[in-house]
């Protein structure tokens, strides 16, 4: 059974946008709020072992009292005077904190058996494989037609035609199951890594090369977003966990990048105005001001150069929903941090950056660990997910949040084995885990 709940949440998370375009009957907030129910429902039926628990604690560990003020800190600031409407509030605390500390151990404890580990790498496949597939369409067909529908919004329809077309090519920048174009991207980023490493680490031959073909049809479409951040950060990730998982240096790595080498040239040949449409992108002054405003993930750059409300405006006042439910508010945030600091304050904001710094600290541990016991691919899905854990919306993107705590929750599964197996061997050495 525990298998049809991760099809369930993996689907609540990547099919809200076909939902939301297509049967129009369902409210959108029912999509939306779909895939917390999932969740919630592992929460109650699935019982994570007490190994992966401190597993979890210990490398988490010399962060768990930042992590407490930081809870402590936006459940103050749900009743600032400037917070408009509580229920925003209540979201806005579901966004921090829901998926962080209960989807990586529920994921986990599935990925910690090794038939269910095997199914739920079959569930990636078919959905990155589709994901990608229609993808591929949309690019291919005209900006206003129904398979280009972004959304509807009260009734009314949006196609790519009306916002989402790269100009110099006149091609739509593609959303595939998603509703907005940056969960397309979010998908493209973070599951191809994962994939990878999964595809590596499997014994099953024909799982492998299933794992390791979804991989490379979800890179080729990453271009097709019309991202240049998408772009720069899903080649980064790949790039990552190829390094790490020791691809460069061995024959059988040297031909699988080969392989992809010849892909990437073909998929290129096939799609030209995809790469064109990216480059266009990037011959623009936008792209050296983007480039800049990643340096607002320092906390001194942010404090100094962001202007924000020294105490907040309250827990939620930056989400999203906030425009959906009509609250009027004198800032205007883009940037995860520059939304910390609008909706938590200088404090608040120095509390979520460093307790994000811990799962950044927990997925570098991992790698050590996974390195040591020669798990070197699930060491690079840690090492490319660590890098990352700052270049992405976590508490203001849900589905960059849940693809993220879920990637988390197979890297914390591996890890996890590989500790219990060392505490079962003789001199407690970390070895590899037989699956």
């Amino acid at each position: 059974m525990e298998i049809y709940w991760f099809v369930a949440l993996m689907s609540s998370i990547c099919l809200e946008g076909l939902g939301r375009k297509y049967l129009p009957a369902i409210p959108p907030i029912a999509l939306y709020f779909l895939k917390d129910v999932v969740l919630l429902v592992g929460y109650f039926t699935i019982k994570p072992p007490s190994f992966l628990r401190k597993t979890w604690q210990m490398l988490y560990r010399g962060f768990g009292f930042v992590w407490i003020m930081a809870l402590g800190w936006t459940v103050l600031e749900a009743f600032n005077p400037s917070q408009a409407f509580l229920p925003l509030a209540l979201l806005g605390l579901r966004a921090y904190w829901l998926w962080w500390w209960m989807a990586p151990l529920l994921i986990a404890t599935l990925m910690a058996n090794r038939k269910t580990r095997r199914r739920a790498i079959y569930v990636l496949v078919v959905f990155a494989a589709g994901i990608a597939i229609l993808a591929a369409l949309q690019f291919v067909s005209p900006p206003d037609s129904a398979i280009n529908l972004y959304s509807v919004v009260d009734g009314e329809e949006q196609y790519a035609s009306d916002s989402g077309i790269v100009f110099a090519t006149g091609r739509a920048r593609v959303s595939s199951t998603f509703a907005f174009l940056s969960g397309f991207q979010d998908f493209t980023i973070l599951i191809p890594a994962l994939l990878l490493s999964l595809g590596l680490e499997e014994e099953n031959r024909k799982l492998r090369i299933f794992a390791l073909g979804a991989t490379l049809l979800s890179a080729a479409v990453v271009p097709m977003s019309g991202s240049r951040s998408g772009v720069i950060l899903g080649v980064a990730v790949l790039l990552i966990t190829t390094w790490a998982a020791g691809l460069f240096f061995t024959a059988v790595g040297r031909r699988i990048l080969i392989g992809a080498a010849a892909a990437l040239v073909l998929g290129a040949v096939a799609f030209p105005d995809a790469i064109l449409g990216v480059q266009s992108r990037f011959d623009t002054d936008e792209t050296q001001d983007r480039l800049l405003q990643t340096a607002v993930v320092l906390p001194p750059v942010a404090l100094l150069w962001l202007d924000y409300p020294p105490m907040g405006i309250g827990t939620g006042m930056a989400q999203n929903a906030r425009m959906s439910l009509k609250i009027a508010s004198d800032w205007d945030a883009e940037l995860e941090s520059h939304r910390y600091l609008v909706e938590l304050g200088a404090v608040g904001f120095c509390l979520m950056w460093t307790a994000k710094l811990g799962i950044m600290v927990a997925l570098i541990r991992c790698n050590r660990i996974l390195k040591r016991a020669g798990r070197r691919a699930a060491a690079g899905a840690a090492l490319s997910y660590a890098a990352v854990t700052f270049f992405g919306n976590l508490s203001f993107d849900h589905v960059w949040q849940a693809l993220f705590f879920v990637g988390c929750g197979f890297i914390l599964a591996e890890t996890g084995l590989v500790l219990e197996a060392a505490k079962s061997s003789e001199d407690g050495a970390l070895v590899p885990v037989s699956r």
